[in-house]
């Protein structure tokens, strides 16, 4: 083997500065720490934000809590009101959620999949004989506020939603909860 010629041979290159790099990923650190610095040590001012040491309480209180609708009443109501309603009714139950189709309520949409949620695997309907239709963020569909014409077409439980919040018209005796 022929040694190298030595010569012609280039020097190593210079490394390049890394007082960018290391200034750059200090103040990332620095940011960080003063962005998860109030999470972990809050002060008086945040006693009842949503601080980790808060979140660390609330869980070991809910851990005591073994009534799940109790439970759910302490985070969101209407969770313990969906909750309950699915105990209080047998699982084959048809339930029709009146006042949901229609431009208009639309923004009570969400009551509806909420409690949709919650009575899985019953049928919750919004809408009389045919499937509503979609139209971005409002359902169209046949409305039906009549128990009697709910009853004639195999519902159980018709819910109202109004001002004063939801009202429940058993329509069958399967319909009362329980």
């Amino acid at each position: 083997m022929p040694p190298p010629n030595r010569q012609n041979a280039t020097p190593p290159a210079r490394p390049h500065p890394q007082w960018p790099v290391i200034f750059v990923t200090l103040l990332i650190g620095v940011t960080a720490i003063c962005l998860a610095w109030p999470q972990v040590f809050p002060g008086p001012a945040q006693a009842n934000a949503m601080t980790l040491p808060n979140l660390d309480q609330r869980a070991s209180a809910l851990a005591l809590v073994t009534n799940l609708v109790q439970r759910d009443s302490y985070c969101v109501p209407l969770s313990a009101y969906g909750r309950a309603l699915d105990r209080a009714l047998p699982p084959d139950a048809r339930v029709f959620f009146s006042g949901m189709v229609g431009e208009t309520n639309g923004p009570k949409l969400g009551y509806y999949y909420f409690l949709k949620n919650y009575l899985f695997p019953r049928e919750v309907a919004i809408s009389l004989g045919d499937k509503p239709i979609f139209n971005e963020g409002w359902f169209a569909g046949a409305p039906c506020d009549s128990p009697a014409e709910l009853e004639t077409n195999g519902f159980d439980l018709l819910v109202r939603y109004g001002t004063n919040g939801f009202g429940l018209v058993p329509l069958t005796q399967k319909g009362i909860p329980k």
